[in-house]
C-alpha cells in the first residue's frame, strides 16, 4: 500500500450572522493500512442559524474510519437549528467504522438532531442479491450504490459520477 496511512479532516463553519447556515457533505473510504479521522465542525454563535450535516464512510480491507463532530450553540443563540447524519460501512470483517459526534448545546430554545448507523454488508443481502443472477462483486457494488444514494442526490453532477466510478474501480481491484 503506497497511499496515506492517517489522514484526519474536520473542516469548519463559524455562523456569526444571525441567520447564516452551513451545509457540510462529507465521504470517507479508508482500504488496508488507511484511517480516516473526519468530521465536521459547526459554530453557532448567533441566532436563527442552521447547520446540515451529512457524513457517509466505507471501509474494506481492515481500513478504519470514523467520524469526529462538533456542534456548538452558544447561550443566547435561540432558534438554532442542528443535523447530524454519518453512516459507516464496512464491507468485510476486518475493517472497523465509528462515530464520535460531540453535540455543545448551551441554548434551550434549539432544534438539534444527530443520528447515526454503523454496519456491516449483511450476507442475507448479498445471498439474496447473487440469488438473482448478480456475481458477488456486482452485489457489492449495487449495495454501496444504495448506501451512499442520499449523498450522491447532493452533489453536482460531474462529481457524482466520478465518484461512483473510483468506488467501483476500488471494489473491482480489491
Amino acid at each position: 500500500n503506497t497511499g496515506s496511512k492517517v489522514t484526519m479532516l474536520y473542516p469548519s463553519s463559524v455562523l456569526i450572522g444571525p441567520g447564516a447556515s452551513t451545509d457540510y457533505i462529507g465521504i470517507a473510504y479508508a482500504n488496508k493500512g488507511q484511517c480516516q479521522d473526519t468530521g465536521c465542525k459547526a459554530y453557532h454563535y448567533a441566532p436563527n442559524t442552521s447547520s446540515h450535516i451529512i457524513s457517509k464512510s466505507i471501509s474494506m480491507g481492515g481500513g478504519m474510519t470514523n467520524y469526529r463532530g462538533l456542534v456548538k450553540i452558544k447561550p443566547g443563540c435561540k432558534k438554532c437549528k442542528s443535523s447530524v447524519r454519518c453512516d459507516g460501512l464496512m464491507l468485510d470483517n476486518k475493517s472497523r467504522a465509528g462515530t464520535m459526534p460531540n453535540m455543545e448545546v448551551e441554548e434551550h430554545d434549539v432544534e438539534v438532531s444527530h443520528e447515526a448507523a454503523v454496519g456491516k454488508i449483511g450476507d442475507e443481502q448479498l445471498f439474496y442479491l447473487m440469488s438473482r443472477g448478480l456475481s458477488e462483486q456486482e452485489a457489492t457494488k449495487m449495495i454501496v450504490s444504495g448506501f451512499i444514494e442520499p449523498l450522491i442526490k447532493e452533489l453536482p453532477m460531474e462529481y457524482a459520477v466520478e465518484l461512483n466510478r473510483l468506488l467501483e474501480m476500488e471494489i473491482e481491484n480489491s
